[in-house]
């Protein structure tokens, strides 16, 4: 961005500008797409866009890190506030997994309407690079999760199995926003996940 939107309007002014650009695209694709409709679908000059993006890939760039850092800045809080509990070893494990997942979902996935036309854009124009950094990134806050909180059944998460249901989970969830996946399977699609979730930690096997 040339700028960083500091004041509470300028920050307004941006989110308008990241909805304005989700909904063209949801609605006539990217081809043809102008920073001139952006700034009209929006409300503002084209010249107010120019003052933060010097063209429309910067803006892009610009909706993915801030869309990115938005949900795992809620991952974050969700873990740190499980980490802050009296005895954060006594979770309900399945309580905890599908609080988990349904943050993700949100994130990656749905939430409300206007949001998802912002997450489909950001899967559409993200970088494998991107995409593979907000990964790790997912990867290495659950992990420092399950080493702090030693509950018995999420020490079989290993770095190794937080990388592959990561992924297949973040996955799922860039298909079912590409794919347009209709809001009542959402339901559907959360439980299949923490099933799966859940048998990746084989309660069969847990500790004595």
């Amino acid at each position: 961005m040339r700028k960083q939107p500091t004041q509470k309007r300028a920050q307004l002014t941006i989110e308008a500008v990241y909805q304005a650009t989700a909904e063209l695209v949801d609605k006539e694709g990217m081809t043809g797409l102008t920073t001139n409709k952006i700034a009209h679908k929006a409300g503002f000059s084209v010249g107010t866009i120019y003052q933060y993006f010097s063209n429309k890939e910067e803006l892009f760039r610009a909706m993915v890190k801030h869309s990115r850092s938005n949900a795992l800045g809620e991952i974050n809080a969700y873990l740190y506030s499980r980490e802050s509990l009296e005895d954060p070893g006594a979770l309900d494990l399945e309580i905890f997994i599908r609080g988990y997942i349904a943050i993700l979902i949100d994130g990656f996935a749905f939430g409300l309407p206007l949001k998802r036309s912002v997450t489909r854009l950001c899967w559409m124009v993200e970088s494998p690079e991107e995409t593979a950094e907000t990964m790790q990134a997912l990867v290495v806050r659950l992990v420092q999760f399950v080493n702090y909180v030693q509950h018995p059944q999420l020490k079989l998460l290993t770095e190794t199995r937080c990388f592959v249901l990561s992924r297949t989970i973040i996955g799922c969830l860039r298909s079912a926003s590409l794919e347009r996946l209709e809001p009542p399977s959402v339901s559907e699609l959360t439980n299949a996940l923490v099933e799966m979730v859940m048998s990746q930690l084989d309660l069969s096997r847990q500790p004595a």
